[in-house]
């Protein structure tokens, strides 16, 4: 009896042994499909790394949208903004890059206007990262429109025609559709990514500042891959 209740057993854990060896068989199996199906630039996923918003804004134009929402006085775009102009002019054959001043307080407002009054100037581009400095690196105190105007005074204009630009219908123009847009897709902290109107990336547990171009590439390229998809059919 003691004999046969010994061969029981070790039939059981053979059994069982089989059973464990094809349960973990199965498991990388799958694993393998998971690994080969991961994106090349990284396993991405929507919810962690990205999210897919609820209300998407339609972009018509052949080439992928990136817009940021930034703020001169946020340290965190300040320290971004080197890497994503090389990144933005590295890919501007697909992309079109857009950025958008955030509105979340009355100085941040005043900032954003200064963004579109040096864009109407046609001096952005000489003045966006000096700018940056002069409130990051220096701490220049830019609360209103008499310390901006006096301090771009003899800088590629005059204190009266940056006054006149800061004013003007135009820049309010702007300035009220980028507080409509970051309104309406939620934007609540800077600097945050949207790629092609449909997708927001932003800094999280997940996504520090120089992991934010790794998803933006991922999501740019699915976006081309479903643009092409569509052409072929």
């Amino acid at each position: 009896m003691v004999n046969r209740a010994k061969t029981f057993l070790l039939k059981q854990k053979i059994a069982i042994g089989i059973v464990l060896v094809i349960i973990v068989g199965i498991i990388g199996y799958f694993f393998t499909l998971v690994v080969k199906d991961a994106p090349l630039l990284g396993n991405f996923v929507e919810g962690e790394h990205y999210t897919l918003l609820e209300n998407p804004r339609r972009v018509r134009s052949d080439k992928i949208e990136v817009m940021e929402f930034f703020s001169y006085g946020c340290i965190h775009c300040y320290n971004f903004d080197p890497d994503l102009n090389d990144w933005a002019e590295e890919h501007s054959d697909k992309i079109n890059f857009v950025r958008t001043p955030a509105i979340s307080n009355d100085l941040w407002r005043t900032l954003g206007r200064n963004y579109y009054t040096l864009e109407k100037l046609g001096i952005l581009d000489k003045y966006h990262m000096v700018f940056f400095r002069e409130i990051n690196d220096v701490r220049r105190n830019f609360s209103s429109l008499g310390k901006l105007s006096s301090y771009f005074d003899g800088k590629d204009t005059t204190a009266g025609e940056y006054t006149k630009a800061f004013n003007s219908p135009e820049v309010s123009r702007k300035m009220a559709a980028a507080d409509q847009m970051g309104r309406r897709l939620l934007v609540a902290s800077v600097p945050t990514i949207i790629v092609h109107g449909k997708y927001m990336v932003r800094i999280t547990r997940s996504v520090g500042v120089s992991r934010m171009l790794e998803v933006m590439d991922f999501l740019v390229d699915k976006e081309l891959a479903g643009k092409s998809a569509v052409t072929t059919k």
